[in-house]
């Protein structure tokens, strides 16, 4: 199998596919990190020893041809022998702890945008709280985000800034100062 080019297609940097089983309309890659060893998240030394691999880790990726790509990372027991510190293997592409990708994540919030968390969730086939759950905070990054840019444009602006809070109660007064 030209697993190369199957990771640049599935945008698998740091991780070799040794395995692609389709299964009742979903794809399952078993998958392997491309470096041996990993440093130390405590000291950062690279004096580390592997001990084995625990269990597999089931992640959702982003769907591919129409169908739902699963990835099953092994969960790789790692121990520096500098510091003695004991730790799983971390992957770019997902959170530890997490079933998502950090991609897939990333798409859900664009799945709710002019539909509802409900649809959103039935068409991804997540669970609901997920996809609220990502999007609230989604939206919440996007929200200060704007603020703050409709910000900076006002001060830097020399025209006329409408502000939310400006509005006529009676015809001929401008803004809610004048209204009292």
């Amino acid at each position: 199998m030209h697993s190369h080019f199957t990771s640049i297609l599935f945008d698998l940097k740091e991780l070799t596919i040794s395995n692609i089983e389709n299964i009742h309309d979903d794809f399952f890659i078993h998958v392997q990190p491309i470096e041996y060893l990993q440093p130390c998240p405590q000291c950062q030394g690279m004096d580390v020893i592997r001990k084995g691999s625990a269990y597999q880790r089931k992640v959702r990726h982003l769907p591919a041809f129409g169908h739902r790509v699963f990835l099953f990372m092994p969960a790789i027991r790692m121990m520096c022998k500098h510091c003695e510190a004991s730790f799983v293997w971390q992957y770019e592409c997902a959170a530890s702890g997490k079933r998502y990708t950090k991609q897939f994540e990333a798409s859900l919030p664009y799945q709710v945008l002019g539909a509802t968390v409900t649809h959103a969730a039935k068409r991804t086939q997540t669970p609901v709280t997920t996809v609220e759950r990502v999007f609230k905070r989604w939206s919440e990054r996007e929200s200060a985000h704007v603020q703050a840019t409709c910000k900076e444009q006002a001060v830097d602006s020399r025209q006329l800034v409408l502000g939310i809070d400006d509005f006529a109660i009676r015809k001929g007064l401008h803004s809610e100062s004048q209204a009292l």
